[in-house]
């Protein structure tokens, strides 16, 4: 299957080879849900006045600070809300259904690309940039690593800004303007999405990139591992980070 992110800001949509939605584990989506509970043999049942709760635990691979579930039916067996928790029972990712409707009905331009990216347009307000008036620095940077040079180029349209970090784990940064299509293009993406904040990522084995805000971003490294280059990433712009 694929999976397709509209950008309408650059007018483009990037398009995963991606069974990304059925690997993952994902608060919104009942099937995952249903499978996460189906799939783990040591999870645990609750019976309120109100409410069963099963507790499981998630498949999040970018993510080793999710461990576990509370997912809350209500007596209908409706799902009613959604909690991801890390060791210390924090709550990190919380979704709460209003209103589900199991036997919803589609129209076939619901799903089309072109309406969706219309409709996704007249709600979009962010603008297209041409300059990066401040670079974002990573907050995180491993132990033993300093950033040793930052550079400016002037492209066509816009700039790029480089920041080379070395030492124990050598990393690149890369924030460029970019570009809006004079017409709307599909473009294909080599990697898995990545839910970043608001943005969605692309993570292949040595780079993790997305745009934001008119912002091409990229994070590079040959040496550092999956979840430390994650960790890099998510710590420009201090975005919460979910697969």
């Amino acid at each position: 299957m694929c999976v397709i992110v509209l950008t309408p800001t650059l007018n483009k949509s990037f398009k995963f080879q991606s069974d990304w939605p059925y690997n993952n584990s994902q608060t919104y989506l009942l099937q995952t849900l249903l499978s996460d509970i189906q799939n783990d043999k040591n999870k645990t049942f609750k019976e309120t006045s109100n409410n069963y709760i099963f507790t499981t635990t998630v498949n999040y691979p970018n993510n080793t600070d999710l461990v576990k579930q509370n997912i809350y039916f209500d007596k209908e067996l409706i799902p009613e809300k959604v909690e991801v928790l890390n060791n210390n029972n924090d709550v990190l990712i919380k979704m709460n259904f209003d209103k589900v409707d199991l036997n919803a009905n589609f129209k076939d331009k619901q799903f089309s690309l072109d309406d969706n990216m219309q409709a996704a347009k007249t709600e979009d307000n962010s603008e297209p940039v041409s300059k990066i008036e401040g670079e974002i620095y990573p907050m995180y940077i491993p132990e033993g690593t300093t950033l040793a040079n930052r550079e400016t180029v002037e492209m066509d349209e816009g700039e790029r800004v480089i920041m080379t970090y070395e030492g124990d784990s050598p990393f690149m940064v890369v924030e460029q303007t970019a570009s809006v299509a004079d017409e709307h293009s599909v473009v294909s993406v080599y990697g898995d999405p990545l839910q970043m904040g608001m943005a969605v990522a692309a993570i292949s084995d040595n780079m993790i990139s997305w745009v934001s805000n008119g912002i091409e971003y990229y994070v590079v490294s040959d040496n550092m591992s999956e979840s430390e280059l994650m960790s890099v990433a998510s710590s420009v712009g201090t975005m919460p980070v979910s697969k």
